[in-house]
């Protein structure tokens, strides 16, 4: 069974890894791009929906009934350059997103929920409750030669999980031991990989060999 997707930046959303694919059974990712003075619409549905700025501002409107949220999501330009601003959208929401000059570029997360959490927009190293949401949503930003095991606390273990991995100058290699019932797979994720990790796999180290951002996602169990 594949480990790892990588992305290619396009235009628009592209759908990266959804429920029944490479041992994913709750989580949805995917990632948004659009240019200056482009509009995206969409609906949570079912899902809780995360929205994690890369990179570029907007203003984001969502609106269902009496639970709104306006305001302004991104504050960096990459991911290199500070923490990120998140909104958490309930389920059967709508959402809109208005780019400014400098464009934006959002990681998408969704979870399966019926909470009636309110919507919130929060500013970069603004934390949520964590009785209000059902994702988990991690940064590490780490220099090169680095080596990291499962005690590392910033690495999610516990059930299932996405990590999107960039590197700074757009090359590098981090490679990952994952443990799966009575194996332990080696991967290596490059540039825009995404690592895919399942209920039953373990992550046991990982080092790299560039600079290198990460972010994971996993339900909030």
């Amino acid at each position: 069974m594949s480990v790892s997707k990588n992305y290619t930046p396009t235009n628009g959303y592209t759908e990266i890894v959804k429920p029944g694919e490479m041992g994913i059974t709750k989580l949805h990712f995917g990632i948004l791009r659009l240019t200056s003075d482009e509009t995206f619409f969409d609906h949570s549905d079912d899902t809780e929906v995360a929205l994690i700025a890369l990179g570029g501002d907007c203003t984001l409107l969502v609106g269902h009934n009496g639970n709104k949220a306006n305001g302004i999501l991104g504050e960096r330009p990459d991911v290199f350059h500070g923490e990120a601003c998140i909104a958490y959208i309930p389920h059967h929401t709508t959402y809109e997103i208005l780019t400014n000059e400098s464009g934006i570029e959002i990681a998408v997360c969704k979870v399966p929920s019926h909470s009636e959490s309110a919507a919130v927009i929060l500013e970069a190293g603004e934390a949520v409750n964590e009785d209000e949401t059902h994702l988990t949503i991690l940064e590490n930003v780490f220099s090169d030669d680095l080596e990291a095991s499962t005690n590392t606390p910033t690495i999610p273990t516990s059930a299932e999980a996405i990590c999107f991995h960039r590197f700074l100058d757009g090359s590098g290699v981090v490679t990952f031991d994952l443990a799966r019932s009575t194996e332990t797979i080696r991967t290596q994720l490059y540039h825009n990989d995404v690592l895919v990790v399942s209920e039953h796999d373990s992550i046991m180290a990982f080092t790299s060999e560039d600079i290198g951002y990460q972010l994971w996602v996993q339900p909030n169990l």
